[in-house]
């Protein structure tokens, strides 16, 4: 067994109230789409998305928001979105459950204090925490978020650490300045928030647990250089304006495949010991090129059932995608990628374990 390890014990999700169907959302949009645009439309038959969450109501979505308004929308929804997670996440445990360090992900929210130091307050949280903020990584988000608390907790063996990802794309959807990337970016984001427990090594939960449980062994990062124009935001006087390149699916085959070649290669692994991959949904397109390149044994069906239940919500959706696979029969031994691409344009890959 791998000594220096970090162990997911548990996960909690959340999704606002405002639930579209996919014919409601391009029924929505089809109303300030020009007669140009009109045929960027099929994209929402084509997403392989049924439904979607958002906290912005209808007549949120309607308005002409300013940067305040969407702010104020994040600080009252997401906060409370996440919030839910945790709950959800930390809910079969003790109340004199310490967590020692939170790690917070968005890139939808821009708060000082960051969103943790809230949570922190709301959910009575100790004041010792140890707090590690972090914006702008998008989709690959939950991904990273997972990496950076397995190297903190390869260096704090007894300690607990608290992962939470939340996003409000609808945050950024301005009904009344859409391109041709707006309106896909509308087929297939949408909000959600996603909460981790992960323990030490040594934790004495981990002493105390029964039956299989997940393990990360080790992670890997990747970032393209000169990539920066791929994926992102541009921000102007009305907030976020979505960024992200036709080429994306593309480089998941001349960018990502090399990468987790590699990275097998340096664990002494090959596809064929390959049981399972929790991978980010973030399109049709994406998936289709992922089961490319890993075929037949991993069909990503978890990955694909995620994706049409609820979209694309950027950073959480692969802690959504993990939780399904934890749900489903655990069988020891078996190991597994988990995996995400996100602006930068970077990949991040871990390696995980049922024990």
């Amino acid at each position: 067994m791998v000594t220096h390890m970090a162990i997911i014990s548990s996960i909690g999700t959340s999704v606002p109230r405002h639930r579209f169907s996919q014919s409601e959302a391009k029924q929505f949009i089809s109303q300030y789409t020009n007669e140009s645009l009109q045929k960027y439309l099929a994209v929402f038959d084509q997403a392989a998305i049924d439904t979607r969450y958002f906290a912005a109501d209808r007549e949120w979505l309607h308005s002409e928001n300013k940067l305040s308004d969407r702010h104020q929308l994040w600080f009252e929804e997401g906060l409370n979105l996440a919030q839910e997670a945790v709950e959800n996440c930390l809910g079969n445990y003790d109340q004199s459950l310490e967590i020692d360090a939170i790690i917070s992900v968005t890139s939808t929210g821009i708060l000082t204090p960051s969103f943790d130091a809230h949570l922190i307050n709301e959910l009575q949280l100790s004041s010792s925490i140890k707090r590690m903020p972090m914006f702008g990584l998008g989709c690959a988000g939950g991904a990273i978020g997972l990496a950076r608390a397995y190297d903190y907790l390869k260096a704090h063996p007894d300690e607990s650490l608290l992962l939470v990802c939340c996003e409000l794309a609808s945050t950024a959807f301005h009904p009344r300045d859409l391109t041709k990337k707006d309106i896909v970016g509308a087929a297939i984001f949408s909000d959600g928030a996603a909460a981790v427990l992960l323990l030490g090594a040594n934790h004495d939960l981990v002493k105390q647990s029964e039956g299989c449980t997940v393990q990360i062994n080790t992670t890997d990062s990747k970032l393209l250089p000169d990539s920066l124009d791929v994926m992102g935001w541009d921000v102007k006087d009305d907030g976020f304006h979505v960024v992200f390149s036709q080429k994306i699916p593309r480089l998941v085959n001349s960018f990502w495949a090399p990468q987790v070649q590699e990275f097998l290669e340096r664990n002494n692994l090959t596809q064929n010991d390959l049981n399972f991959v929790v991978a980010h949904p973030g399109g049709k397109k994406i998936i289709e090129q992922l089961e490319d390149i890993i075929p037949d044994l991993l069909k990503l069906d978890t990955a694909k059932s995620v994706l049409r239940q609820f979209g694309n919500m950027s950073s959480p959706t692969v802690l959504f995608v993990l939780q399904s696979y934890i749900n489903q029969e655990l069988k020891q031994g078996d190991k597994g990628l988990l995996t995400a691409l996100g602006p930068g344009f970077s990949s991040e890959i871990l390696l995980l374990e049922v024990i």
